[in-house]
């Protein structure tokens, strides 16, 4: 049995109980179905969009440098404030360095899919426009979970 939830563990980085209220459990996996069912729809469209920008970048072969990442970091760090204020802020959005490092590098991929522009109500439209095409282009299969607003499978 030991052993059991030593490999659960090591699979999903987590125990199978998620907590005990008067000596009875709650499960994992019932926390994870009323996490699902609260913000898995929301979570699984993110989870989509992202997919589909991923290839669009890949496909069309758009290099981040990862330099612009590190400067567009450094000056959001600046922005904050001290480191202090900084990691709490992570902390506060449930994200790592390497996961805002990811989410800039995407974004700065998205942009450079769209013409360049000066004009930054512009620049957010035609983003938009992209993302909203590339999402009604991709063929998007739910298997097993509710289907997120707008995604035709």
């Amino acid at each position: 049995m030991l052993l059991l939830l030593v490999l659960f563990w090591l699979k999903t980085n987590s125990w199978p109980v998620a907590a005990v209220v008067n000596y009875k459990p709650i499960w994992r996996w019932q926390l994870d179905k009323q996490m699902s069912a609260q913000v898995g729809t929301q979570i699984l469209e993110n989870m989509i969009t992202e997919q589909v920008i991923r290839n669009e970048i890949q496909t069309k072969h758009v290099q981040v440098d990862q330099a612009s990442v590190a400067a567009k970091l450094g000056s959001i760090k600046k922005q904050v404030g001290t480191d202090d204020q900084f990691n709490q802020a992570l902390a506060m959005q449930g994200l790592t360095v390497d996961q805002l490092k990811g989410q800039i590098s995407l974004q700065m991929g998205l942009e450079k899919l769209v013409p360049p522009s000066t004009d930054s109500a512009k620049l957010q439209s035609e983003v938009y426009d992209l993302v909203k095409k590339l999402r009604n282009q991709a063929k998007v299969w739910l298997v097993g979970t509710p289907k997120p607003k707008g995604v035709k499978s």
